[in-house]
């Protein structure tokens, strides 16, 4: 999954680890299909693997991206603390302000926390370079970044300069900026992901959003 959510015209784009493989599968490893499916995949798209697909059918699949938290779409339920805090920030994923980045495009499977540490050392030098070329070319003007490590990654491969930091409940938030291909944009996130237990609950969550906004005058 190269992005989730019209990220063409977002504002604002929250970047996590990777993609689940529950995006594509049920609970019993069948993909999913019908109202149930979330991206296109080789067979919805009748094409045999990666290397032989068409423009026409990559534009089909990147369509499907931009339409995932359309109305209607079986949207990961993993979501629903984004939308909440990024309703504090004055944007939305439903709206098509803001999209959904990863360090690493690829679902994995057992998940990111269980595979060795050469296996994520090996996918985040070949992903992040692609992340980057995302945030420097989309028209965003802010980054938000879901816990420690998507954090430390993205700070680190675009310089960012950390300009504040504090506390809420369990969560520590940082926010600052960075210079991306001649234009200040903000960047932002926390030490905890935002679907373990921070503290903040839904009303927290929706705070956080508009504490960073104003820091980051959005």
């Amino acid at each position: 999954m190269l992005f989730f959510g019209d990220i063409f015209s977002a504002k604002v784009a929250t970047v996590g680890l990777n993609p689940s493989d529950k995006e594509y599968t049920d609970p019993h490893g069948a993909l999913l299909t019908g109202k149930a499916q979330r991206f296109a995949t080789l067979t919805s798209l009748g094409a045999s693997d990666r290397s032989s697909l068409s423009d026409e059918q990559c534009d089909e699949a990147v369509r499907w991206m931009q339409a995932y938290y359309d109305t209607g779409k079986p949207v990961y339920r993993w979501f629903a603390p984004f939308e909440r805090l990024l309703s504090g920030l004055g944007v939305s994923l439903g709206g098509r302000t803001a999209g959904h980045l990863d360090l690493v495009q690829e679902a994995t499977s057992p998940t990111w926390s269980m595979l060795a540490r050469d296996e994520r050392d090996r996918l985040l030098a070949a992903d992040l370079p692609f992340l980057e070329w995302q945030i420097g070319n989309f028209p965003l003007k802010a980054v938000i970044c879901n816990g420690r490590t998507a954090s430390d990654h993205v700070r680190r491969v675009l310089n960012v300069s950390i300009e504040e930091t504090g506390v809420m409940a369990r969560t520590k938030w940082w926010a600052g900026y960075a210079e991306v291909d001649g234009r200040r944009m903000g960047f932002a996130g926390w030490n905890v992901p935002l679907q373990r237990p921070t503290g903040l609950g839904a009303e927290g969550e929706r705070r956080l959003g508009q504490l960073l906004r104003e820091r980051l005058g959005l």
